[in-house]
């Protein structure tokens, strides 16, 4: 990457530079808009290429254990690269920025991959098709350990869930009308859904161009170790018992995500077009729900948002035991998007809790967990579900336990930082007591 000649600035986010960086408004908003324009084509794309690529290798013979065992792989190892991505994202002096060069490093090996799979769509070439998406995993590992940050580095710690919560509204109304012709897509021409997104993607990567980074330069004074980036974020130890919380609370939303389509396909006897026209009256209810719900965090913090989150969960859990049909799974694809943005509030604690120089380090230590843990939960439910005869409530179940595993961390957490609020400050007499 090409050394940046200019002036090194402050590090601190008190810096004048960095001030008047988040003091002009048209700036951040438009930045906003180019961001929300590359997240829009890049999960537009994930939301309706992702399961169809899932569906497909299903079809081929990949079973559910197995793609189980390849995701979790996959989540094992971004839990140690998006320690090393993020990290090195934080340290990277560039003319583009800190977290742009590896978009656009990624974003190829991406958008190659998803082309060409409808090309060697044969039951022979199944290895090539399991090589296209293994590859489109790693590199999409890179993409997520350094580009999410930038809705982070390029808005105000104060109204961070607000103006997140834009994006949100962009994205479930392009969701909705991708998803709601998904079907049409297929009709088309098995290739076109894949080659249509293929340029999607590389159209909307085109605007990251635009997107002006914020003033930080933050040269690496030491050569990256794996223990880095907790040796940054450990200072506080209960930091830990927050990213046990962050990582577990969403369970249930993770087994969902993991396997809501093998079990409209394979329970409910659903076709893909039906299952996209399903899910994606979803998209519609999160442009109602995004902004309200950023401000709501904002405005009440993380911790009491957390236990509306598990609350949402444990409902949809048992709405989802008592769905046989389309309209059920309409209703409970409303309810999980209804609670979904909540869990940006788990996020927001450990947002708010880094300094900016740093945030790499404390969302990359998060995340390693994060990944870890739910490359362990998958792996674990995805073979449970086979031995139990590809009976996917059984991952609901198990996400549903350990979401609540999650809330108690997140308990722990609260119950020490508002032990520390409630000490009361030391007098000269009360130190002098201690030390006698």
């Amino acid at each position: 990457m090409t050394p940046d000649t200019s002036p090194e600035l402050s590090q601190t986010e008190h810096s004048p530079a960095l001030a008047a960086y988040y003091a002009d408004k048209p700036l951040m908003w438009r930045n906003i808009a180019l961001i929300g324009l590359c997240n829009v084509g890049w999960g537009v794309v994930a939301g309706i290429v992702t399961p169809l690529i899932a569906l497909r290798l299903l079809e081929l013979g990949l079973r559910e254990n197995i793609q189980a065992t390849i995701n979790s792989t996959n989540g094992i190892a971004l839990a140690f690269l998006v320690m090393y991505f993020s990290w090195k994202s934080d340290h990277t002096v560039s003319r583009i920025g800190r977290r742009k060069p590896f978009l656009f490093l990624s974003a190829p090996f991406i958008i190659a991959s998803v082309a060409l799979f409808p090309f060697f769509d044969k039951a022979h070439l199944l290895w090539v098709l399991v090589l296209l998406y293994v590859t489109s995993l790693f590199f999409m590992d890179i993409k997520n350990s350094t580009f999410p940050l930038l809705s982070i580095d390029c808005v105000p710690s104060h109204v961070l869930a607000r103006a997140n919560s834009v994006l949100a509204v962009a994205g479930g109304l392009v969701g909705f009308v991708a998803m709601r012709y998904a079907g049409d897509m297929i009709k088309v021409a098995e290739w076109f859904p894949y080659v249509l997104g293929a340029g999607i993607m590389t159209l909307t990567t085109l605007c990251a161009f635009w997107i002006k980074e914020p003033p930080i330069r933050y040269p690496a004074t030491e050569k990256f170790k794996p223990w880095s980036t907790f040796k940054v974020a450990g200072k506080d130890k209960r930091f830990f018992w927050l990213v046990a919380g962050v990582g577990m609370i969403n369970g249930y939303l993770a087994m969902n995500n993991a396997w809501i389509w093998f079990w409209a396909k394979e329970t409910l006897g659903l076709e893909r077009g039906e299952i996209f026209s399903a899910l994606s009256w979803a998209g519609l209810l999160n442009i109602a729900l995004a902004y309200p719900i950023g401000w709501v965090i904002d405005r009440f913090g993380g911790f009491r948002v957390v236990i509306g989150f598990w609350l949402g969960q444990m409902a949809c859990y048992l709405w989802v035991l008592n769905v046989h049909d389309k309209s059920g799974l309409i209703i409970l694809s409303l309810a999980t998007t209804t609670i979904m943005p909540l869990y940006a509030g788990a996020d927001i604690m450990i947002y708010k809790s880094a300094p900016r120089q740093d945030i790499g380090s404390y969302t990359s230590t998060n995340s390693c967990f994060r990944n870890a843990y739910n490359a362990l939960l998958g792996l674990v439910a995805g073979w449970i579900i086979f031995a139990a005869g590809s009976n996917f409530v059984v991952g609901f179940t198990i996400g549903m336990v350990m979401s609540t595993v999650g809330l108690v961390m997140f308990i722990i957490h609260h119950r020490l930082m508002s032990r520390e609020l409630a000490a009361p400050i030391p007098t000269p007499i009360t130190l002098q007591k201690e030390i006698l």
